[in-house]
Order: structure tokens, then C-alpha cells, then sequence
């Protein structure tokens, strides 16, 4: 038997191909998913660009010089070794960018299995584990799941990040990309909170679909950056990595740039060229570590029902926001993968992929 998987060079990412990859009998205690169905958003572009420097190439190793890109979606148990996990299971998680994958279930939960296989011990365990799938669900909603979930869990660890931090002392809070489903869920958390006036900075292209969101203040496109009030302490959160448009904030706040916190980089082609910045040195947010911090402080139950309670709020909008295009085969997925990969995808259409 074997698998088909979707390889992406990783000195030249718009160089890809689907191969054939090998699926061996498996061992006792493995599982196999078929991977069913899953988001391609420019967050899934992130995962390339920092696959060397954040370790997201490791997840799903594959042949040498290649990486299989990390997606969040649903997959279907079609194989089993292990006396818990039973044939037809549906699991919510982090597959790759193929059409199976074969985890070790080390530590089976009625709620959940987690992948204890050796490669994937040194990384971030919330990326291990697999959410079993109860009840019924409507394709909407699953869509919703898989756009917005994964994303909007680092959205909550930097609105509790801000808060924790009292907003650096700022008054203004600004985010680049602020089209990127990272930067609407923040926006929409960052906006229900008093003292702060939430700023989206977005293409010229963007801007009306980023003003019909209703959870930014104030959208601006990145040339009219000068626009803002330098007088106001800001916080910087930048989703875009695009270094000209943090030097031009660095620039124009100077020492009145409270913090600057690098995300993101929807804007992976242009993440060079800040050069020299004014102002604080932009500090990166992790936010498995946050996640991990705040896991140990409240409990694992306590961070569910936290963000349980603010994702409930969030989906009750979410789902109006963009259309969804399904799409299914390895054209169309390649195409979407290139299109997400040019920053050319509109930011009002989101993308449910099947192999």
C-alpha cells in the first residue's frame, strides 16, 4: 500500500510535487488516519517559511531536501493497533499535507489521543494531540473549525498576553494583515476590552472587507501608516513580516512604541528588510509556550473553559465572514497551495481542501 503526499522543496517553496509514500503494516499501538479534509490558509504558508527556524518541518519528516506542509483538519481512523481506538473514529488535529498519516498512541483520552512517537517528542505537544470527534456536525461548522480554530487559539494567547501585560502602558494597538484570520480573532478580542483603540493596517485591496468585519476601530492601508497619532503609545503586532512596513512603524513611533511582537508572515517574500529599527527590539510570541505557561497556572481544564468560552462568542460571527470554497484532488490543491503562496488569494474567500 501507499500514501500520497504532497513535498515541497524547502530552498525553493514554490518548487512542489505529490509523491507516492510508502504506508509499512503498522506496529502495536499505531494508529492510521486517512486525512479527510483540511484548511489552507496563509497561516499553513507561516509553517513553510519558519520550517527550518521553528521546527515545523520535524512533525512529518519525509525524504531529504523535502517537507510535508503541517495542516489543520479531520481525518478518519482506517487502520488500528490499539485495543481504544476502534475503525471509523473521526479525529480533529494536525495532519500533514497528504492523504494518510500514522500516529504512536501513547496516551488514549475519551477526549483525545496524542502522538508519542519518538521525532515528535522535542516538539510542542499541542500539536500532537488528536481531539475525537462526538456528535454531529454540519459542514459549516467544520469549516469554521478548521479556518479559524487552530488560529484563533494563538489570537487568545495574545489578547491574554496584551492583557497580562496591562497593554504595555499603550492606548493604541496595531495590527498588520489585519485581514489575516490571526489578526480578526485578536481584533475581536482586543475590541471588547475598554482603553484601547484596536488599528488594522491592510492592503489598499483589503481594506473594505477588513472595515465590513466591525471588530477594528479604525483600518488604514500600509501608506497611510503617517496617519497615526505617534503622540498615542502603541503596541506593534505584526502578523505580515513584512520588514518595510515595521521599520515604517518603528520609525514613526519611535520610543513611543510601547512593545513590538512579531507573529506571523503572511508577507513572507518581503519578511526581510527592516534593517536597523528605532525604538524597542520586536520580541517573537510563541504561542505553544504561552500555551504551556498557562496550561501549568490554571489547569488544563481551566485554559479549556477559558478559551472554550471565547471561541463560542467568536463563531457566533465567524461563520458570515468569508465564503468558503471547497475543492478536492492534487490540481486543486497545488493550486490553492501557489495562490496562498503569492499572497493572491482574497482574504474574503476561505479554502477546505480534500484530497
Amino acid at each position: 500500500m501507499s500514501a500520497r503526499t504532497f513535498l515541497i522543496n524547502r530552498k525553493d517553496l514554490s518548487d512542489v510535487q505529490w509523491a507516492d509514500a510508502p504506508t509499512p503494516d503498522l506496529a502495536e499501538g499505531e494508529i492510521r488516519f486517512s486525512v479527510d479534509e483540511f484548511a489552507l490558509t496563509a497561516n499553513n504558508i507561516t509553517y513553510a517559511v519558519a520550517g527550518e527556524t521553528m521546527n515545523y518541518w520535524d512533525f512529518f519528516p519525509t525524504q531529504e531536501g523535502y517537507g510535508q506542509l503541517p495542516v489543520w483538519g479531520f481525518g478518519t481512523v482506517t487502520e488500528s493497533r490499539h485495543s481504544d481506538v476502534t475503525l471509523g473514529e473521526r479525529c480533529y488535529g494536525y495532519f500533514p499535507l497528504a492523504t494518510s498519516l500514522t500516529v504512536v498512541a501513547g496516551r488514549v483520552t475519551p477526549n483525545g489521543i496524542t502522538d508519542t512517537a519518538d521525532h515528535r517528542a522535542p516538539l510542542a505537544v499541542v500539536y500532537n494531540q488528536y481531539q475525537r470527534v462526538t456528535g454531529e456536525s454540519t459542514p459549516e461548522q467544520r469549516a469554521t473549525e478548521m479556518l479559524y480554530r487552530p488560529l484563533f487559539m494563538t489570537s487568545f494567547m495574545l489578547d491574554d498576553y496584551v492583557a497580562d501585560a496591562d497593554g504595555f502602558g499603550a492606548r493604541q494597538i496595531i495590527l498588520t494583515s489585519a485581514s489575516s484570520k490571526t489578526s480578526i480573532g485578536l481584533a475581536s478580542l482586543l475590541y471588547q476590552r475598554d482603553g484601547y483603540e484596536v488599528v488594522g493596517l491592510t492592503s489598499s485591496g483589503n481594506r473594505a472587507f477588513v472595515e465590513g468585519l466591525g471588530c477594528y476601530h479604525r483600518v488604514l492601508s500600509y501608506d497611510e501608516i503617517s496617519q497615526l497619532d505617534a503622540a498615542v503609545p502603541a503596541v506593534s503586532v505584526d502578523m505580515a513580516g513584512n520588514g518595510e512596513t515595521l521599520a515604517a512603524l518603528h520609525s514613526h513611533f519611535q520610543n513611543n512604541l510601547k512593545q513590538s511582537v512579531l507573529v506571523g508572515a503572511t508577507h513572507w517574500s518581503a519578511r526581510s528588510g527592516a534593517g536597523e529599527l528605532a525604538g524597542p527590539k520586536p520580541e517573537l510570541f510563541f504561542a505553544p509556550s504561552h500555551i504551556a505557561r498557562r496550561t501549568k497556572e490554571w489547569g488544563q481544564d481551566g485554559l479549556n473553559e477559558r478559551f472554550g468560552g471565547a471561541w463560542a462568542q467568536f463563531t457566533e460571527r465567524a461563520g458570515t465572514w468569508i465564503e468558503v470554497s471547497r475543492q478536492s484532488g492534487e490540481a486543486a490543491i497545488e493550486a490553492v497551495y501557489q495562490e496562498q503562496l503569492a499572497g493572491s488569494a482574497p482574504a474574503s474567500k476561505g479554502y477546505v481542501l480534500s484530497p
